[in-house]
């Protein structure tokens, strides 16, 4: 019985031994969801697996968990950049910093101040304007038709602009626009330029224009903003330029006058401008739009020190020998290209030497352009060598030119004019003076008589008035004779050669015309140098004519015409003929380049034009400059190239912008 219950023993010991096979994983998954009855684990399960891991583990665990939350990230991040592109949006305040103040921003007005051109240009729109590339396109105008002879331009307008105060634009105020310019009581710079053009209403929205000849550049004279009929009619011609409307303009343009800030001396400060949501052509993206006035470039209430300190974000224009001081990591020079000359007009009515033409080509022979442009404008330019500018019909590159030789100008003036060493002139000089004092002071009976003299800090002395007369006179010499200039030239009357030069009181125009001064002095010719407020310039220089020389900068923009510059009938101002000059084949040459329109004849013609300037010399051609201004590297989308004027830098303002967003969509 007992062997019985041992083997039974035994056999169930053998078979709890026996390992059976696997089945499958699906069975021990079974087996498992039978015990626990769930397909995941729960929180607390998890929670409790960190306690069988050990530290390696978890560090491989959090390590994976890590790359797989970083790959999602990138793998979005990639997808949405992938999909998507970033765009200019809407927003951002714009200061840009001006040296200059604004008088009138009014288009028919503005030509003649840079600041009123810039603002003009913001505010105002013309029936056709030039593009970033320098195109003319359309603006207001939505059509035009030229005649067959050339005379009749057709204009049909568009129906959607408004403006700036809801009301609706209409044929009318560009009609308005125009008479008011042929007005001679108003005053506008632009009147020449239409004089004798016949302008017309042919329906609401269509206007007609009608020249009493051929006139190929016409097109470009209508980038001219056009003013509202409504808000001008009831003032006066004559009232207009002093009108309050000229500082708080309405208009078409892509941005809107908002306010004006003055300091307690009355010098306008600031004027904001806010984008024109209505705007017919593409709104602008910038919100707003501000202009902040300056005194000068320099010192530590500057236009300069204010754009390094970040309290604006752009400067209108970079003095050539301060472009160093506005150069830093995060703001962008814009160097342009810009179709002006600078040169020296000779004014032959107010000075009769001027007339003598060895006289005009020893001073030309006398100046060191190379200099000039080295020291004066750091190199930033090109030298030229006539009125016809690079890219211009008729410009030749080839063309005879009279380089620097100081020996060949004193060659020309001696044959003319005899020298005087400065010795020997401050010795007249001396004479006269003391002739001069003795007759404003007769009463005195003896320059040897001793009197008591008081100086500004109480000090007695005794004199007498021989001493005071001597060094009055040293002192009015020293103000006459310029220590630099070795001899001088008298003409035939034994008057001293002398030449008033009057320039902007800018410091290229102040450099460039020192250098000049010192030349001349170089072959026995006194030069004086008058330097004129650029807010004064236009009334006190150019409306006078008053200077024997004139250094002056012309900007020639898209139109190659010369006619404003050099024809007879210019000569006064508001004509551009600096000089003076006449000369009836010039006359006849530029009257018929503007009847023409065919490239080749209007080349030769300028040719012949340019042959003449060059034989003659009513001036001297220095240079041609470039333009540089400076904005922050946060203002994008600016994409100009090549100006006709200064205020072109905004031809493609609208697409300037300073925030950005994202759009869903392929980039391509």
């Amino acid at each position: 019985m007992l062997s019985d219950i041992k083997e039974k023993i035994t056999k169930s010991l053998q078979k709890k031994r026996e390992v059976k096979p696997l089945v499958s994983a699906k069975s021990d998954l079974d087996l498992i969801r039978q015990i626990k009855g769930k397909k995941f684990p729960g929180f607390k399960q998890l929670v409790l697996v960190r306690k069988i891991l050990s530290p390696i583990e978890k560090k491989i665990i959090w390590f994976s968990f890590f790359v797989i939350i970083l790959g999602l990230m990138l793998f979005s991040f990639g997808f949405v950049v992938g999909n998507s592109q970033q765009v200019p949006a809407v927003g951002g305040r714009y200061t840009e910093a001006v040296v200059g103040s604004p008088s009138l921003i009014n288009p028919i007005f503005a030509s003649i101040n840079d600041v009123d051109t810039d603002l003009s240009r913001m505010i105002f729109s013309g029936l056709l304007r030039y593009d970033k590339n320098q195109k003319l396109v359309k603006d207001l105008a939505e059509s035009y038709e030229i005649s067959e002879d050339k005379k009749t331009y057709t204009f049909k307008l568009r129906k959607d602009v408004l403006w700036h105060n809801g009301n609706q634009f209409t044929a009318s105020d560009v009609v308005f626009t125009f008479t008011s310019i042929q007005n001679q009581a108003v005053g506008s710079p632009l009147f020449v330029t239409f004089q004798g053009v016949e302008i017309e209403v042919v329906d609401d929205y269509t206007v007609r224009f009608k020249l009493q000849e051929p006139f190929a550049p016409f097109l470009s004279t209508l980038t001219v903003g056009i003013i509202s009929e409504e808000i001008w009619f009831d003032i006066l011609p004559e009232r207009m330029k002093l009108h309050s409307q000229n500082l708080q303009p309405v208009g078409t343009g892509p941005f809107m006058f908002k306010k004006l800030s003055k300091d307690d001396s009355g010098y306008i400060r600031n004027i904001e401008m806010v984008r024109f949501e209505n705007y017919y052509g593409m709104p602008a993206y910038i919100e707003e739009f501000v202009f902040k006035f300056f005194a000068e470039y320099e010192g530590p209430d500057g236009a300069i020190q204010a754009l390094r300190g970040q309290r604006v974000q752009g400067l209108n224009f970079v003095p050539h020998n301060l472009k160093e001081k506005v150069e830093r990591k995060h703001i962008n020079l814009h160097t342009l290209q810009l179709p002006q000359y600078t040169a020296l007009f000779f004014n032959q009515t107010e000075n009769s030497n001027l007339k003598e033409s060895k006289l005009r080509t020893a001073l030309q022979y006398a100046i060191d352009k190379d200099r000039i442009m080295r020291e004066a404008l750091r190199n930033e330019g090109r030298i030229i060598e006539s009125p016809i500018l690079p890219g211009f019909p008729g410009y030749n590159p080839e063309i005879d030119k009279l380089g620097y030789d100081v020996v060949k100008a004193n060659e020309l003036l001696d044959g003319v004019w005899d020298r005087i060493s400065a010795e020997d002139y401050k010795e007249e000089k001396r004479k006269e003076l003391m002739l001069e004092w003795e007759q404003n002071n007769p009463t005195v009976s003896s320059t040897t008589s001793t009197i008591d003299v008081v100086d500004t800090n109480g000090n007695s002395s005794t004199t007498t008035l021989d001493d005071i007369a001597n060094k009055n006179i040293e002192d009015q010499l020293k103000e006459i004779i310029n220590e630099a200039q070795v001899f001088y030239r008298k003409d035939s009357d034994d008057n001293i050669i002398e030449i008033n030069l009057v320039t902007v009181d800018t410091t290229e125009y102040k450099q460039a015309a020192d250098f000049i001064a010192g030349f001349w002095q170089e072959v026995g010719i006194k030069t004086n140098i008058s330097l004129v407020n650029p807010k004064e310039f236009s009334r006190k220089v150019l409306k006078s004519r008053d200077y024997d020389v004139l250094l002056y900068g012309m900007i020639l923009g898209s139109d190659p015409d010369q006619f404003s510059f050099w024809h007879s009938s210019q000569v006064q101002f508001p004509g551009l003929n600096l000089s003076q000059y006449v000369n009836r084949n010039v006359d006849a040459l530029l009257e018929k380049a503007r009847e023409i329109d065919n490239e080749d004849e209007i080349v030769e013609l300028y040719k012949k034009f340019q042959d003449i300037i060059l034989s003659e010399k009513p001036a001297i051609f220095l240079y041609m400059p470039t333009y540089t201004y400076a904005t922050s590297d946060e203002v994008r989308g600016i994409d100009v190239v090549m100006i006709f004027h200064p205020v072109d830098r905004f031809a493609n303002v609208t697409e300037w912008y300073l925030k950005t967003k994202r759009n869903w969509g392929s980039k391509n």
